[in-house]
């Protein structure tokens, strides 16, 4: 069997030479990439990039920084959740959602974040759809959220929260995507050390910048090669394991 790497949470849309971002993943064995939404204005652009590339899978939702970046979202929600329905069968998780109490100071904005939280984890619950998480800042109440819906599965995405969520992740099975952080984070290696090999994935978050350097989603791959020599395993028995735990989270993309 060939072993495929998988780019678990991308912001594909935000690119401007997109095809050679594709083209360079392709070139170090990045098979797949799953594209998430952010805004409002992103989904329909993630939907019309997934379709036109065989190896893009769209995650559509609507990221906690957005009740600071767009103040039509309230109004707007109800339109975006009607369109994700009717996209449900082009679509392989909902996200990025989630809360974020880092980035967004404003705690007015707070009450909204949560109330579109709750409308996502519904839809997800509703389409028995996986998520792609933001946890920034409210990891507590993130989770304390999770435990009034049935999801599928849970991906929490580029986690540097509280040791001791992370421990209540790990044994609630959520899987971990795991970011070109780990070269200089500390929380990033914490992460990539506790959580169990069947629930660890890889993501670029692209296109965040990382040293300095434009994060893509070829870049999985020294992340891949980072975790093997951080746990002392081999990167192809971890390759394998981490493809067989894609698998299992994202399936609707196989």
């Amino acid at each position: 069997m060939v072993i495929i790497l998988i780019d678990v949470h991308c912001h594909i849309n935000l690119y401007l030479a997109l095809d050679i971002v594709i083209k360079n993943a392709l070139d170090v064995g990045v098979e797949k990439i799953i594209a998430v939404a952010m805004s409002s204005m992103s989904q329909e652009r993630v939907l019309e990039i997934a379709s036109k590339n065989s190896n893009v899978f769209a995650s559509l939702g609507i990221h906690p920084e957005e009740v600071k970046a767009n103040d039509k979202i309230e109004h707007q929600l109800d339109s975006v959740i009607t369109f994700i329905e009717n996209s449900k069968e082009s679509i392989c998780a909902i996200g990025e959602i989630g809360l974020d109490h880092y980035f967004v100071k404003d705690k007015e904005l707070y009450p909204l974040q949560k109330t579109i939280f709750d409308k996502m984890l519904t839809l997800a619950q509703d389409l028995k759809l996986p998520v792609n998480l933001h946890t920034k800042g409210a990891e507590k109440l993130v989770f304390d959220t999770l435990l009034s819906y049935k999801i599928p599965n849970v991906n929490i995405h580029w986690y540097s929260g509280p040791e001791e969520f992370l421990k209540i992740g790990i044994d609630r099975g959520y899987y971990f995507s795991i970011t070109p952080a780990i070269s200089y984070s500390p929380a990033v290696k914490k992460v990539a050390l506790g959580v169990d090999m069947e629930h660890i994935l890889l993501e670029s978050d692209g296109p965040v910048e990382y040293s300095g350097e434009m994060g893509v989603p070829a870049m999985i791959k020294n992340v891949l090669h980072s975790i093997s020599k951080l746990r002392n395993v081999k990167t192809e028995e971890l390759e394998k394991q981490i493809e067989e735990n894609t698998r299992k989270i994202f399936s609707k993309i196989f």
